[in-house]
């Protein structure tokens, strides 16, 4: 993002990239000269380590709708997991790229760290992007019966739905893969992990 090379390298290291993965950088347009330095730098060191050829996408950030439509354009092309770092760079060129990410198909996993190397990093797991773009109402219950009741079973959140058992260890076996639910194994009482209490509310606020 904008024109801090090295978070975009150290990205790059960290997460193995392989040649024929796809590195997009965007920024705003119209380039300035500071940005095409780093870009270079950057590409010499794709070069030298192996990587693919980064591609540069500028994006007009004096129309939001257009710009966020020109990055889901570039992202959608994208095959298999989206490693997207927001870090480094302008705040509203992040976010027109997040909400790019959010309106597309990809999968992908955030990660988001201010300046300097002392700084804490954010990270959200592709699992829990899945579920912002959207759960159904039968999963959201399923999460609020969870928070409310920690250490519920399965069968008692059927009761309480009226659903069948089956149904519902499906709905929690895709809510335990995006990483809101955790129990130790099958017929284990179930409990929300902090993304799950993220989704639907910390016990705390619910009480208030």
């Amino acid at each position: 993002m904008g024109f801090h090379e090295d978070y975009i390298m150290r990205r790059l290291s960290g997460k193995s990239a392989q040649r024929g993965e796809r590195i997009l950088v965007f920024t705003v347009k119209p380039v300035i000269q500071s940005v095409r330095n780093a870009f270079r730098s950057l590409e010499g060191f794709c070069e030298r380590v192996g990587f693919e050829r980064p591609e540069l996408v500028e994006l007009d950030l004096q129309d939001t709708a257009a710009a966020v439509s020109a990055a889901l354009r570039v992202i959608s092309g994208v095959d298999g997991l989206v490693v997207a770092d927001l870090g480094g760079g302008m705040r509203p060129l992040g976010v027109v790229v997040f909400l790019a990410l959010l309106a597309s198909k990809v999968d992908f996993e955030l990660y988001v760290s201010g300046e300097g190397s002392d700084v804490l990093e954010i990270y959200v797991p592709r699992g829990v992007l899945r579920a912002l773009r959207g759960l159904s109402e039968e999963k959201l219950e399923i999460l609020r019966i969870i928070g409310e009741s920690p250490g519920t079973s399965v069968t008692g959140i059927a009761e309480r739905l009226k659903r069948n058992v089956k149904t519902i260890r499906n709905h929690l076996s895709e809510l335990k893969s995006m990483g809101l639910v955790a129990s130790r194994g099958r017929g284990a009482p179930l409990t929300l992990t902090g993304w799950g209490y993220a989704l639907v509310g910390s016990p705390v606020s619910r009480r208030e």
